[in-house]
């Protein structure tokens, strides 16, 4: 590991400490500030007072109207009896900000449509913490596996025309142990993570005929082109949690490793991969940071100048010449939403820097834990 990867680490903890406590109006004009144990509650300068839940809102759209940092949403309800469990929140619920002991908080008006008759109407489905119809396609349709995996899995032979790329005009056969008549998906390898594979799901297949050795399937609507040796996987849906809790990244730092959504750049609310799992205690929830590392400055003349690594006469005389390295700066926050044996998905839910892959990563420690 680089020497300023552990001189970030020295100092993460005074880059994740966030400014002073933010203010807002109290009912009678004054101003009110609002801490945690060593966080901060950023209130939003124009946070509404009054807030009706719709349909397709997520807690983290409704906390992003409030909080500087949404990931701070727990915090807002911490203190709240009327809403003990912020997920069971509904589209039509009236949420009202108030201050509690010098903290802001949302309490709920529950919103009741009545018949003539007096009966209760039912709320519904309550709002998660993610717009999952939007993750999902992300999750869902990419997958990890090990070499010693991919090299097991029953994979795609052809069709009958001899094409090298399958569209699903003709049955496709495959190689491998499937059952007749049920449904599976493919998947096409798109990126190689060490002694791992990135895949992606390009179509569903259903298997309709075993002649010996060789199964032939209907190809299910096609997303992308197959192509022979992609391999076949049961449907296996992504047990995202309704309701995810931020808590303190576990004590590792890495890279960077892929992006799902196939951009060189990647911003707010895009999905990356990085280079640690559940073996290294990565969990769901935890949050860490992506940073960009400090330049090193030669401080010997009046005018300091920044080392160019790329320029020979710099770099070598970076050797005897006095220099500084300037501390590392946190551009973008990281979210667990699934977590591999030796990889992680996450989101990007905050980002001042275009992320790409390669940037390096280290725990976020949040002091509410």
């Amino acid at each position: 590991m680089a020497t300023w990867r552990f001189q970030a680490i020295a100092v993460i903890g005074l880059l994740l400490l966030p400014s002073a406590a933010a203010s807002a109006p109290q009912e009678n004009g004054t101003a009110a500030t609002s801490t945690t144990s060593g966080d901060v509650i950023r209130l939003r300068e124009d946070a509404p007072r009054e807030y009706v839940v719709k349909k397709g809102d997520t807690l983290w759209d409704i906390s992003e109207l409030y909080l500087n940092d949404p990931w701070h949403w727990p915090e807002l309800w911490r203190l709240n009896d009327d809403i003990s469990n912020p997920h069971l929140i509904y589209p039509g619920d009236r949420l009202y900000l108030s201050w509690v002991n010098g903290r802001p908080q949302l309490s709920r008006k529950e919103f009741r449509a009545m018949s003539p008759e007096g009966v209760i109407e039912p709320k519904g489905n309550p709002i998660p913490t993610f717009d999952r119809e939007a993750l999902t396609p992300f999750i869902d349709e990419h997958h990890i596996v090990s070499a010693a995996e991919l090299a097991t899995m029953p994979r795609i032979l052809g069709d009958n025309r001899g094409a090298p790329r399958l569209n699903g005009i003709a049955p496709v056969y495959i190689d491998g142990n499937v059952e007749l008549d049920e449904k599976y998906r493919i998947f096409t390898p798109v990126d190689q993570l060490g002694d791992f594979s990135l895949l992606r799901d390009v179509a569903g297949v259903r298997i309709t005929f075993h002649h010996g050795e060789t199964i032939e399937g209907d190809v299910i609507k096609p997303k992308r082109e197959i192509r022979r040796g992609d391999v076949v996987i049961p449907h296996q849906p992504t047990p995202i949690p309704e309701v995810i809790k931020a808590t303190s990244g576990a004590p590792v730092d890495g890279y960077i490793v892929a992006t799902l959504n196939d951009q060189n750049k990647s911003g707010k609310y895009d999905i990356l991969v990085i280079d640690k799992g559940s073996n290294n205690g990565v969990e769901i929830g935890q949050m860490y940071q992506a940073l960009r590392p400090g330049i090193k400055v030669f401080t010997e003349d009046r005018v300091p100048e920044a080392v160019n690594p790329y320029k020979p006469s710099d770099d070598l005389s970076r050797l005897w010449r006095e220099t500084v390295t300037l501390p590392p700066h946190a551009t973008s926050e990281l979210l667990v939403i699934k977590v591999y044996p030796d990889y992680s998905v996450v989101i990007v839910v905050d980002a001042n820097e275009w992320l790409e892959v390669g940037a390096y990563y280290v725990p976020k420690q949040l002091a509410s834990d």
